[in-house]
Formats: structure tokens, sequence, C-alpha cells
């Protein structure tokens, strides 16, 4: 059976959906520091803001447009927070304060090391960002060049004892408690580049680090980065590690219970892990992404589906694989919308059953070997998730195979492109036993008097889960009149370029969900963010 590829398919752009409407007021506002309206005030009821720090992962560090670069990271979710707290103190007639952040003094930041594969160089990729072809008028992402490689791995200049903020990307629970994360060893699991900079070097974890400041108000979201990373990586387990979510609940009560322990005195404020599927990330790409002439679905169905399918119905006839999953399998395209071609590694490896085929002369060696790349092939379902990555592939040939099969139609997308309906399930499933494990320590926590002794009720929580669905479903969104989508649409656009990370904009929407959340456990009246203070994303740059 000869696999013969369909080359060339013509896609609608992905991001066809951002309306550049000269009519829509520009809503980008001056940097909130240097804002003439009049300056807010609150007070810190039970609560002591002497001192506040934060850990946590990249929304706590500022990740923006795929990476960690200076102007993001003047506004993470940590910096945006502490500006608002820092208005109590005035109202207490306390002086403000600077809260120290591990500044990247980069650019760009830095993504990965573009097409020759070595840092360093001038083809490195920096952050993302939205342009328009001058050549073609398309819309759509870009990579600032150069990345900036070295600012990784420059080491944190300013003074490590004032740090108030422990955050940092790319990465997972095990990180916080482990004393490898800072290295010395880089080749350690466990290592992270970017606590690298400015972390002990291998003599206390960045949990330790943390809690040696001795915050008398501090944040802490973990666990929520262990399932924006898997799920970014399409639930490919060789590039993110699966989250178990009885594993991380266990961490994170230790984590918490040295938390609340170090100080009698000291409160906080933890988060659940919020509904990441939610993200834009995972809903931009249909499952139905492929568009279909008459002529080239014919061509598809005669050229993979009738030996595929044939196949499958020979080792449903031999009670060799149920007749269910040979019916769930069946490939068949048509004109108009089809569903993309992927890998599902839940279901049954054909491999070693063709093998039998072949033994047994039913199959030739020439058919196996043609049959070889689609041993856990069927076509997605609406129940499956492709990743925006997925754009980067989806549609065009792939050129290291002979005959240029095309990438989700006559060649399946890898597993890092695709959350299929079993990883969706197992996620969600992960994600429910962490938020339960969440609440369940707050609660015993707030409760333990040995803990407690200097008052019950130290730790706030703040509920995450359905927060993005709720965006999403009411968006736009209205903040002081300032409209607020759930997309990255300039000049509205909540999130950044990489569709997972807020931009300045979208971290001011979340930190009132924090501030919302203090305020209500412990009677503090500290003021919102302006949303509108606070840039959204940029307008496109013309490229060649």
């Amino acid at each position: 059976m000869k696999m013969k590829t369909i080359k060339q398919l013509t896609f609608i752009a992905i991001f066809s959906f951002i309306a550049l409407s000269c009519e829509q007021e520009s809503i980008m506002k001056i940097d909130p520091t240097a804002a003439s309206a009049p300056t807010p005030s609150g007070t810190a009821g039970t609560a002591d803001f002497t001192k506040f720090s934060a850990i946590g992962g990249s929304y706590v560090a500022g990740f923006t447009d795929g990476t960690l670069y200076t102007n993001g990271q003047k506004n993470s979710l940590a910096a945006i927070i502490a500006n608002q707290i820092n208005y109590t103190r005035s109202a207490d007639a306390q002086a403000t304060y600077t809260f120290n952040q591990p500044d990247i003094n980069s650019e760009n930041g830095y993504i990965n090391a573009g097409t020759d594969g070595i840092p360093g160089n001038s083809d490195d990729n920096g952050r993302m960002y939205l342009g328009t072809s001058a050549s073609t008028g398309e819309t759509g992402l870009y990579f600032k060049q150069p990345g900036d490689a070295a600012a990784m791995q420059t080491p944190y200049a300013g003074d490590k004892i004032a740090l108030n903020n422990f955050a940092f990307g790319n990465s997972v629970l095990g990180h916080f408690v482990s004393t490898e994360t800072g290295g010395p060893n880089p080749a350690h699991p466990l290592f992270n580049n970017f606590y690298a900079r400015f972390g002990a070097g291998g003599s206390a974890s960045p949990l330790t680090q943390f809690l040696g400041t001795a915050p008398s108000f501090w944040m802490a979201w973990l666990g929520a980065s262990d399932f924006v990373g898997y799920a970014a990586k399409g639930g490919d387990v060789a590039q993110a590690p699966k989250p178990d979510g009885a594993t991380l609940s266990v961490i994170w009560g230790q984590a918490l219970t040295a938390m609340i322990s170090s100080n009698q005195v000291a409160k906080g404020i933890v988060g659940t892990v919020p509904d990441i599927l939610a993200l834009p990330y995972f809903n931009f790409i249909v499952s139905n992404a492929i568009p279909l002439d008459a002529a080239n679905a014919a061509a598809l169905n005669a050229q993979l589906g009738a030996g595929f399918n044939g196949s499958l119905n020979g080792l449903a006839g031999a009670a060799m694989l149920s007749a269910a999953e040979a019916a769930q399998r069946q490939l068949t395209w048509a004109a108009g919308q089809n569903y993309i071609l992927i890998n599902d590694e839940s279901l049954t490896d054909l491999g070693p059953l063709w093998d039998v085929l072949v033994g047994a002369a039913q199959m030739s060696a020439a058919q196996r070997a043609g049959l070889e790349p689609y041993r856990f092939a069927r076509q997605a379902t609406d129940n499956d998730k492709a990743v925006l990555a997925a754009q980067g592939v989806l549609g065009l040939p792939n050129t290291a195979i002979p005959g240029d099969p095309t990438w989700g139609v006559s060649w399946p997308l890898s597993d890092e492109h695709v959350l299929t309906a079993t990883e969706l399930v197992e996620f969600e499933t992960a994600r429910a036993t962490l938020n339960a494990g969440i609440k369940a320590k707050v609660k015993e926590l707030n409760e333990n008097v040995v803990i407690n002794s200097a008052g019950l009720n130290r730790l706030a929580m703040v509920d995450l889960d359905g927060t993005y669905a709720g965006w999403a479903t009411n968006s736009p969104l209205s903040d002081n009149g300032v409209v607020v989508t759930y997309d990255f649409s300039p000049p509205t656009g909540m999130w950044s370029f990489d569709a997972v990370h807020p931009n300045a904009r979208g971290y001011a929407l979340l930190a009132n969900k924090w501030i919302e959340a203090i305020n209500a456990h412990f009677g503090s009246s500290i003021p919102k963010a302006q949303v509108g203070w606070y840039p959204g994303p940029a307008l496109p740059e013309a490229v060649n």
C-alpha cells in the first residue's frame, strides 16, 4: 500500500480573529505610578503588611509573551498586588516600601536558540509579538531577535537578602522544596536557570530562602505551574511531567505547613489551580480545522483511509481489536472541514497486531511498513484539544519524511500538539484532587491552635477554579469603563501573545481576585488595581 501525500493545503490564518479596528478607542494608559487619578487608600484590617513577600511560578514572576523580560516583570502578579498593598500603608501612617524583584534586565528575554539550535547567536528567539507582513499583509505571531540567552545565565546583581519576590518560571512544585534548584549542578533534573540567577546556590531551597526573609504577610501560588507546563506541552511526558494530584497535595501540604509554622504571627494567602484548559492557548484551534476540497478528500480516502480502515476491519474480524475501537479509529475525509489526524497513545498499539497479520500472510511487509506511523492514529473529535503551538506545523509538509506528508492531514500530529480526551480527563481529575487538598489543608491549618497560638485563621485562600471560563463567557468585560476582552487582540485583550500568560492588564484583573480574597478574610480594604492603568497588547509591528 503506497502512502502518497496530499502536500499543500490552504488554511484560513488562525490569527484572523484579531480585529484591528480604528474605530475602537485606545485604552493604553500610563503607568500607575504616574497616573493623574486620585491616589487610592485602604486599611490593613487584621493583617500586617509591613513586609510583603511572594513565591510561586511564572505568573507570580511576571512571565509575558512567552518569557521573562523587563517590561513584563515590572507588572508581575506579585508586583501589582504589592503596589496595591502599599496604599494601605499611607492610611496606617507607615512609610512606603519597595517590592524588590530579581530584575532580569533584558529587553527581549529568551525563549529558544532559534533555527541553528545554538544559544547566543543572532537567530535566538526572544519574546513574542504581533506582526504584519509587508509582503503578504498577513498578521501573525513572531519572535523578537536576538533573544537574550545571557539573561538567564547572568546572576542577579542586586541585594538578594532584600528580595521580596521568589517566583520563577519553568517550575514544578518539586523545585520549591529542593536545595538542588539553584545549583550548583546544572545537570540535576531539578536545576532551574531562572531561580539559579538569584537563589541560594544549593544551601537552601527556594521555600527556605523565601521564609528566611521573615515576611509579615505573604502570598504563595504553588502547583498551578505543574498543570500549565504539562498542558502547554500537549500532555507529552517527555517534555513535562504529568501532574499527580495526590502526590502534589502531599508536597503542597508540607510546604504550606512550613510556611505557617515558620512564624507564629505572619499571615498569608494561597491560591487554588485555576481552570487552565479555558486559556486561549487551548481554544484557538478547532478540532475540525482541516479544509479540503472534494479532490483532496477523495485522494486521502483512497490513499490512506482504504488501507488503514481495511486493517482495522481485519483486526476486528479476527477478534484482535474490539469492534468499538475499530469503528472509533476509521479515517474518513470529505469536502469541507475535516477533523485533525492525531496520535492517541491511550489506544491499542496496532503495530504488534499488524505484525501478526504479516506473519499470517494477510498483510505484506511493504503494507506493514507503510502503516507504521499510524499505530496510534485516529481523527480528533470535539473532545480533544489541539494546542496553539500546533499552528506551527498544522497543514504544513513534514519535510523530514519522504513524500512530505502533511501534518494533521496525512501525518498524525505528535503528542506535544494535542491534549486527547483521555489526557483531559486525567488532567482535570488531578487538578480537582490538588484543589481539594489545598482547601482541606487551609482549613486544617487555620483551625490548628498549636500552630496558631497567636491567633487562628491566619490563611486566606483565593479559589480560582472557574475564573478563566467566567472571564471568557462574559467577555468583553468592563472595568471602570475600560473594555477588556478575553484574547490578545489589540488594544483590549488581557492575554499576552503566548496565549497562556496574561499581559499587564490581565495580571491586574487577576491581582484583583487575590485582593478580594485578602480583604474578605482579614477585613482589610486594599484598593483594587485600576485595570485601565495597565497596558494591553500592542498593535502589530511591520515585518518583512
